[in-house]
């Protein structure tokens, strides 16, 4: 091959490798939102579970 070819091949090689990575990095960062977005959803949950329990023992409290 010629050097101008061997170049172009490096570069190509070169920008692939990079892509990769940006592309490993972006599935990383997405697993942590991912992980993180389900622990505030269970967070949700428990506090909406805990204002009902508390809603329905005001309820029974105040209404004879």
């Amino acid at each position: 091959m010629s050097a101008p070819v061997i170049s172009e091949l490096t570069r190509l090689e070169a920008t692939f490798e990079r892509a990769e990575r940006l592309r490993e990095e972006a599935a990383e960062a997405e697993r942590a939102a991912y992980l993180h977005w389900q622990e505030a959803y269970g967070a949700y949950e428990l506090a909406r579970d805990e204002a009902s329990t508390a809603l329905r023992a005001w309820v029974q409290a105040v209404v004879p």
